[in-house]
């Protein structure tokens, strides 16, 4: 996807960009080359864009962005000895910039989205920046890039990934800021979800001076741990010897969903008290569902599956090894398949947790899934920790410095996320607070959004946040803390209404009167 999205700039730039005359002190052709500390630059290149616009490419950019005037930065740089070359983009609005710097996050094996992800801040007044981290390949492809020829980890790359590529990508952002505008940015910010997540923490842990707020969504915190969680699910189907067809998935949720609805006072197709949720998929057994037309019986297999997805890895010993998909959340994802001949099936790993098992833990890319057990997966979890726990993971509690640099850190996180763990989120909250020693709502808010899946992208009807960059504009620049985020459903959603998030863990409570669809007939409480 990273280099049709190349492509598709270079086809948009040379239908789109116009030379008009500059209204900045600096020519848009004349921006300074910034000085990189590690990094050497091998070229910058900056063009105005006039009257451009990014088609949309679903579902990272749901809906064109039109009428952007922006001098476009490209700066190409090399860290000496990792032999590798990455690209920043940094689009700086010709007009009307609000005097603020945001860096935008990647998804997946993207370290950056390039044009999809920073049009829609151009076109609002921010100088906003991407880059690619010096990576090749498709966002859910990192093959090219993971391994050297003599197969072993392209370490340069992978810390590329991991957090060298976020500095330097600030560094520059700012660094052409300032030599346009002739002054640098008044505040700088974050916002990313999944992989731009994890960056989001990285940034306050790492480089805790780069942002004044940062937004993270949905972040990959423990990426050695949860990432080979992921690759649960296809365990329980090896060794339960079924793989049954995403249908059969289906109507496990739509139950629990049917059964748990209501639990908080409202009916809306959402689960907003898993606490709640004592759902035993064992009252489905025997029934008959509809799959593309075939009737399918629930079997006994299917329900045991279910239960231990839910119940999550062990240690060899029984105790939680890491956590599982919430009760409600999609399972097809994390236990996908795929068809063979037309008549069987076989397991269909998350194609994250297999290429970071396949490339960086076993550096195997023919490495046999289907013959992944318990035991197998204890010791691929233990191997991923030892070998990149320092390299990759964003779960560092101590943000002391970060909090005494001023910065406000909003994360959020779907509570149905079929493929982030919310309890990782949680987990974070939690070992900050333990770290820290006080209470860190001055600087640290956490909200989970109830029926969301990871991201919102919207494979379910929960309610996601509407503006959670508003929120941390509004923290860092008027001083005013966010008790609460604005949240609706997305225009495809079977019922519409509106919510909001309560910092955790309060969660919003039905008033018992008003309509149930809109945010104001909510407030929040402690528990439901």
């Amino acid at each position: 996807m990273l280099l049709a999205l190349t492509a598709l700039l270079g086809s948009l730039v040379a239908t789109n960009a116009a030379a008009t005359a500059s209204t900045t002190k600096r020519p848009c052709s004349d921006i300074e080359a910034p000085d990189v500390p590690g990094a050497k630059i091998v070229s910058i290149i900056s063009t105005e864009l006039v009257d451009f616009t990014v088609p949309a490419v679903r579902p990272i950019l749901n809906q064109d962005v039109t009428g952007i005037n922006v001098c476009q930065v490209l700066v190409t740089l090399t860290h000496p000895g990792a032999n590798d070359t990455v690209n920043v983009q940094v689009w700086l609005p010709l007009e009307n910039w609000t005097g603020r710097f945001l860096a935008a996050g990647g998804s997946a094996w993207a370290a950056g989205l390039g044009p999809l992800s920073i049009a829609p801040y151009a076109v609002k007044g921010f100088a906003a920046a991407s880059t690619d981290a010096g990576l090749t390949g498709e966002i859910l492809d990192p093959s090219p890039w993971a391994l050297k020829p003599d197969g072993t980890v392209n370490t340069e790359l992978l810390t590329n990934f991991a957090s060298r590529s976020i500095h330097d990508m600030v560094v520059v952002g700012k660094a052409v800021s300032k030599s346009y505008y002739n002054k640098g940015p008044d505040f700088s910010y974050w916002e990313g979800c999944s992989t731009g997540g994890r960056q989001g923490l990285v940034a306050a842990q790492k480089y805790p001076e780069d942002f004044d707020g940062i937004v993270a969504g949905s972040p990959a915190t423990y990426w050695t741990k949860y990432v080979i969680a992921e690759l649960w699910p296809q365990v329980v189907m090896n060794e339960v010897g079924y793989y049954p067809a995403a249908c059969e998935f289906t109507a496990v949720r739509e139950d629990v969903v049917a059964t748990c609805d209501e639990l908080d006072g409202v009916k809306d197709g959402v689960i907003s008290n898993l606490a709640r949720c004592k759902y035993d998929p064992s009252r489905l057994l025997g029934k008959s569902i509809d799959c593309n037309g075939t009737q399918v019986t629930i079997n006994d297999k299917l329900v045991s599956i279910v239960k231990k997805i839910w119940e999550g890895p062990k240690t060899a010993s029984g105790s939680p090894l890491w956590y599982a998909l919430t009760v409600g959340a999609p399972l097809d994802t994390l236990a996908g398949i795929q068809d063979v001949n037309g008549t069987d099936r076989i397991g269909a790993p998350f194609p994250v947790a297999r290429d970071w098992a396949r490339l960086w833990v076993k550096q195997n890319p023919n490495f046999d899934f289907a013959a992944l057990d318990s035991a197998g997966l204890r010791e691929l979890f233990a191997e991923s920790v030892k070998k990149f726990n320092s390299v990759i993971d964003s779960s560092d509690p101590d943000l002391s410095g970060f909090r005494k640099a001023g910065g406000k850190l909003l994360v959020w996180h779907g509570e149905a996320d079929h493929i982030i763990f919310p309890q990782d989120s949680i987990r974070y909250l939690q070992e900050v607070r333990k770290s820290t020693g006080h209470n860190v709502k001055d600087f640290f808010r956490l909200f989970i959004a109830p029926g969301v899946d990871h991201c919102a992208l919207g494979s379910i009807d929960g309610a996601g946040p509407t503006d959670a960059l508003g929120s941390i504009i509004d923290w860092v620049e008027n001083k005013k803390a966010p008790k609460e985020l604005a949240a609706a459903t997305l225009p495809t959603a079977k019922t519409q209404f509106t919510r909001k998030l309560c910092a955790y863990p309060l969660v919003a409570k039905y008033d018992g009167h008003g309509d149930p669809s809109v945010a104001a007939s909510y407030h929040c409480a402690k528990c439901l």
